[in-house]
């Protein structure tokens, strides 16, 4: 039987919604050890987040929540208790890590801040994800996945179209809260190397991660350009150049991507070497990208007279950049993804069997599984503060009358 890469590494979950979740979901994916700590009655804001079966809002059956804590254990408890904190302490010395987006003002009035639980246990590593980080003017300010795109940079830089002054064009964020997914990545990156550094050294240390600089630090490019020539990035038109576009098709629509002398050769090819493209206008780099617009609109039209997959296999023969625009529904769908046994099924005892995204990689000797679906609110408290702690369950029918769990 394959174990998983994480095995043995003990994790605590303090956190909620998306950025802190998913770090430690991607921990736990890989064989970590997760113990979500929810509060009581209430648990993570996610559950009441859709989407919902039916549209039916049910805190144990959030698509949002169920996604984000599969193969987690998941317990109650009230840390603003003197029995919660002592309790929470005790699995703080369990464990390996912590992870947690909480604000810095909040862990600090706790007195769960890193100074503090390293004196609890020296080990600890403790991955804080926070919308600005731990220091500077702006730490005590809260936000939300909006505000992180449109301080990073990246809302500006997000290509538009359809508008005759792409610059007077207000930003454009991404879409379903990537920044607080890249926030809950750059969070597990950072984690698993301070990790390693443990098991070297055998201490810990704070992980200080920051939404608004995982976004900025895949601007790279654009900020190096403004960096060495005091210029901002030009925003574009629905991609990088000229001949990049989504066109229209009949069923939907198609990315091509034929920027390169050599690739716009290929498309004029791929089109039947239609008139327009001789045109002089056309006949360069430059000035394609003065007509950028003009070419847009002339794919569009040959496009639209065929399907996404006739333009797909008219461009694969023509060694041409293009796919078809996929909906979410042609994405679950698709035979490439069905063929690595991407998404999932799993089985949660409210919600019903459902299909998730699964990993993105393939280890060859420590694969990724599914070994348990998101816990229901208190599901594990027994087999945790019972088998891990050593509380007896007259300890939890009385921590439970207190409103400790």
């Amino acid at each position: 039987m394959n174990v998983g890469a994480l095995s043995g590494l003990k994790v605590v979950e303090y956190s909620q919604f998306i950025s802190g979740p998913y770090c430690a979901k991607l921990l736990a994916d890989l064989g970590a050890e997760v113990v979500k700590v929810e509060k009581p009655g209430f648990g993570d804001k996610a559950r009441s987040f859709g989407p919902f079966p039916r549209d039916i809002p049910h805190p144990e059956k959030s698509g949002l929540f169920l996604y984000l804590n599969t193969n987690k254990l998941g317990v109650t408890l009230n840390v603003e208790s003197a029995t919660g904190m002592k309790v929470f302490k005790e699995l703080v010395k369990w464990a390996d890590v912590l992870v947690e987006n909480n604000s810095p003002r909040e862990m600090k009035r706790l007195g769960l801040d890193y100074e503090s639980l390293h004196k609890v246990n020296p080990r600890l590593v403790v991955t804080s994800i926070t919308p600005f980080g731990q220091t500077g003017p702006y730490r005590d300010n809260k936000a939300c996945d909006l505000i992180g795109f449109h301080v990073s940079g990246m809302a500006y830089l997000n290509p538009v179209d359809g508008v005759e002054d792409i610059e007077q064009q207000p930003p454009l964020k991404g879409a379903a809260h990537a920044g607080d997914f890249m926030a809950g990545l750059s969070g597990a990156v950072g984690t698993m190397s301070a990790v390693i550094a443990q098991q070297t050294t055998g201490l810990g240390q704070h992980v200080d991660l920051s939404e608004q600089e995982a976004l900025a630090s895949i601007t790279r490019y654009e900020v190096g350009i403004f960096t060495h020539e005091g210029l901002p990035w030009e925003r574009q038109r629905g991609g990088r150049g000229p001949e990049t576009s989504i066109v229209p098709c009949q069923d939907g629509y198609a990315v091509i991507n034929a920027t390169g002398e050599g690739f716009w050769t290929n498309l004029v090819k791929m089109m039947g070497n239609p008139d327009w493209t001789k045109n002089e206008l056309f006949q360069d780099p430059f000035y394609r990208r003065q007509n950028s617009d003009a070419i847009r609109l002339m794919v569009g039209e040959w496009s639209k007279e065929r399907t996404t997959e006739e333009v797909k296999y008219a461009a694969q023969a023509n060694r041409v950049p293009a796919m078809p625009v996929y909906t979410a529904k042609e994405a679950v769908n698709s035979e490439q993804l069905a063929a690595r046994e991407f998404f999932v099924e799993i089985n949660h005892k409210e919600a019903g069997r459902i299909k998730y995204p699964g990993a993105p990689y393939k280890l060859s000797g420590t694969p990724w599984s599914v070994h348990c679906s998101a816990p229901l609110l208190g599901e594990h408290n027994e087999g945790v503060y019972c088998g891990m702690l050593g509380y007896t369950r007259q300890d939890l029918t009385k921590m439970r009358g207190l409103g400790v769990i």
